[in-house]
């Protein structure tokens, strides 16, 4: 018992070493520098439900899938040694750059990052290099197309231009502009960057602010080809339910193009029309709107304007009769071939992301749509339509019982006045 407060003493003496060493390159939370963070890996309950959305399957750039395509490695270092030929330029120039920026590089991922400084600097420099040089290539085309084989390789370039738009798939790209503006060229990276996804893209304003990478990129454009202001974050209010593009239709909502050139750009007449912008779909779509989305999940002061906008396609479509009023109106136009693909591709594209609450524009535009459905006239009428014109067999018996009808009261007619 007398030996007791000594070996306490001891082990006090002991944890304190302990925690001191544990917690003496810990700091605390608002030191992580977390508002410069911008590239993430996707949340598992979110990747889990199609992982291949998420995934590079031909090239990979940056730490989190790094070497996973192997086969891109070699031509990567050939773009580079083609970058070196162009500038004439020692690679020493390069990697200085890189170094100095290697701390802001690294605090941009928001998952740790397991290289050290010997191979992240060289991973950045390979990686950065032959998007810069594939930019040029590609902005100088014509020049290239009979010289390059990856240019003479139309699908494989579209795979490349897919993996670059991938949330985990991403450079910084001040890496890219710092990098680009040691050359001295004069032409401006992002507007050779824009014109690279010009076909892969779904706005047409080249954004005015330097994007924080690849997928911000094009959803900075289709933000800024809004002619609503409907990218910046505002107070929301949730919205549960819309009446699809058929009912809707049935009420007799007429559903019209939109001049305007982001599709984000819907808009409600009181005298029961929708406008929307013309909105290309095609297999690529899925992937781009869910790297978007995920982007917007992950980095809350993007706003989610994007998980918005698929909120209510979501709403409206619902089967194929959906797609096939709005392909009607051409206001979807359809790559995929099959009206079915579309539902199931729309339909999932929220899988497990949490319900947006809506900017007052949109909430506006639902619940006009939901007034207009639910006024008795326009309700009886989608009834009616339902009911009775929804198939043409049941319009077909609607006609005929019709007929019958008219037959039978002239028939009728026609007997009480033989009595006279």
């Amino acid at each position: 018992m007398e030996g007791e407060p000594r070996d306490l003493a001891i082990e006090m003496k002991f944890l304190e070493k302990k925690w001191t060493k544990m917690l003496q390159n810990v700091e605390p939370p608002e030191m992580d520098e977390i508002h410069r963070q911008c590239i993430y890996r996707v949340p598992p309950n979110i990747r889990d439900h199609n992982p291949k959305a998420y995934t590079p399957q031909t090239v990979s750039i940056g730490p989190y899938h790094h070497k996973n395509c192997e086969g891109m490695e070699e031509l990567k270092l050939k773009y580079l040694k083609g970058f070196l030929n162009r500038t004439e330029l020692p690679i020493m120039k390069f990697l200085a750059k890189i170094k100095d920026l290697e701390e802001k590089i690294r605090v941009c991922y928001a998952y740790p990052i397991i290289y050290d400084s010997h191979d992240f600097l060289n991973m950045i420099l390979v990686d950065a290099y032959f998007i810069i040089e594939l930019l040029l290539r590609w902005h100088e085309y014509h020049d290239w197309k009979k010289k390059d084989p990856l240019l003479q390789k139309p699908l494989l370039v579209q795979y490349i231009e897919h993996d670059l738009l991938l949330l985990e798939n991403q450079l910084p790209f001040f890496v890219l502009e710092q990098l680009y503006s040691l050359t001295g060229m004069d032409e401006k990276l992002l507007d050779i960057t824009f014109d690279y996804f010009e076909s892969a893209q779904l706005g047409n304003v080249c954004p005015t602010e330097s994007p924080k990478h690849l997928t911000d990129l094009i959803r900075s454009s289709i933000i800024s080809s809004s002619e609503l202001g409907l990218g910046k974050p505002k107070k929301g209010k949730e919205v549960n339910h819309v009446y699809s593009a058929s009912q809707l239709m049935e009420a007799g909502l007429k559903f019209r193009i939109s001049p305007n050139k982001s599709f984000l750009d819907l808009t409600y007449s009181k005298h029961g029309v929708l406008s929307m912008p013309i909105f290309n779909i095609d297999d690529s779509t899925e992937v781009l709107l869910k790297n978007m989305m995920a982007y917007e999940q992950c980095h809350p002061s993007a706003g989610d304007i994007i998980k918005q906008y698929v909120a209510i396609l979501d709403f409206l479509i619902n089967t194929e009769k959906d797609v096939d009023v709005v392909i009607d109106k051409k206001i979807i136009v359809n790559l995929m071939g099959d009206a079915n693909k579309v539902v199931i591709m729309i339909n999932n594209l929220s899988s497990n992301l949490p319900a947006p609450d809506f900017n007052s524009h949109y909430f506006s535009i639902c619940n006009s749509l939901n007034e207009f459905y639910e006024n008795p006239r326009n309700k009886y009428k989608a009834i009616f339509i339902h009911e009775y014109f929804n198939t043409p067999w049941k319009i077909a018996s609607t006609i005929a019982a019709i007929v019958l009808l008219l037959l039978t009261f002239i028939q009728t007619v026609c007997s009480i006045l033989s009595l006279f």
